[in-house]
C-alpha cells in the first residue's frame, strides 16, 4: 500500500515496532512497565491502543499545513471532518475522538532503541484547539472551524529522527480486530518482505508478546476474519504466513 501526505508522513517505523500502541481497540490501562522486542523497547503510562493510533495517523494523514514553532514543536492545520471521515464510514463521532484525544494527551512515553543514542520521552499530541479558519458546514448551513494540533515531544522527535513511512491510514481503521491492524502497521513499516512471507504467529508475538495458547489461537480467528479487509490493504494471508500482495494474486 503506498500513498501519503507531502505535509508530514503517516507513521515512523518505531511506532509500529515497539508495541507503542497495545494490538486492541479497547486497551487496558499500562502503568509504565516496560514493552521489549528486537527493535527497541517502550513502556507508556496511559492507555493507548489501535484506535489512538488511528486518530494520530489520521490527523498526520490529513494535515493540511505545517508550523514548526520556535520552540521546537510542530504545529498542524487539520480538517476534522476529514479526519473523522478516515476514521469511519459511519461517522466516527466527535464525542469518541474527543475521547481518544483526551487519552493522547494524557500519556506519557519512552522509546529507547539502538538507532537513537538518546531516549524518546513525552507525549504523542499536546493539544487541539479551534483555528479562525473555517470551512462551509453542509449539516447545519453555516462554518465550522478548522483544528490546529500540536504534537507531543515524543511524536515530534519520531518524526525528525525516525524512519517516515507513507501511506494512506484509511483502510487501516476499517478493519475489526486490533490485533489485525497492530500487524498491518508493523508489516507496513519493512520494506523487505522474508521469503514466503512472515509466519503468522511471529507476527503475533511481535506485537503482542508471548501469549497463552488461547490468546493465539483468538489472535489467528481474529485475522482470518479481517482476510478481506487486510487484502485492501494490500496483504494476504496464506495459510501460516502473511504476505504482501502480488499482481499475479489479482
Amino acid at each position: 500500500m503506498s500513498g501519503g501526505n507531502a505535509v508530514t508522513p503517516t507513521s515512523t517505523t518505531a511506532q509500529a515496532r515497539v508495541m507503542l500502541y497495545q494490538p486492541s481497540q479497547r486497551p487496558r490501562w499500562s502503568q509504565g512497565g516496560w514493552m521489549d522486542t528486537s527493535f527497541g523497547r517502550c513502556r507508556v503510562t496511559g492507555r493507548l491502543g489501535q484506535r489512538h493510533a488511528d486518530i494520530v495517523e489520521a490527523l498526520l494523514y490529513r494535515a493540511e499545513r505545517r508550523r514548526d514553532v520556535s520552540d521546537g514543536g510542530i504545529e498542524l492545520l487539520v480538517d476534522p471532518a476529514r479526519v473523522r471521515k478516515t476514521l469511519s464510514d459511519s461517522g466516527y463521532s466527535f464525542t469518541q475522538m474527543r475521547k481518544l484525544l483526551a487519552e493522547l494527551r494524557a500519556a506519557t512515553i519512552t522509546i529507547e532503541t539502538p538507532q537513537f543514542d538518546f531516549p524518546i520521552i513525552g507525549g504523542l499530541i499536546d493539544h487541539v484547539i479551534p483555528s479562525e479558519l473555517k470551512r462551509p458546514d453542509p449539516l447545519t448551513g453555516g462554518e465550522r472551524s478548522l483544528w490546529r494540533v500540536r504534537l507531543g515531544v515524543a511524536l515530534v522527535m519520531l518524526l525528525e529522527h525516525d524512519l517516515s513511512l507513507y501511506y494512506d491510514p484509511t483502510p487501516i481503521a476499517r478493519l475489526y480486530h486490533g490485533i489485525s491492524q497492530a500487524i498491518a502497521r508493523h508489516v507496513l513499516s519493512h520494506k523487505i518482505e522474508p521469503t514466503g512471507g512472515w509466519y503468522l504467529d511471529t507476527l503475533i508475538v511481535a506485537v503482542a508478546g508471548n501469549l497463552p495458547s488461547k490468546a493465539m489461537r483468538d489472535a489467528r480467528f481474529r485475522l482470518k476474519k479481517d482476510s478481506a479487509g487486510l487484502w485492501a490493504i494490500g496483504l494476504v494471508l496464506d495459510g501460516i504466513r502473511i504476505r504482501k500482495r502480488r499482481t499475479s494474486d489479482c
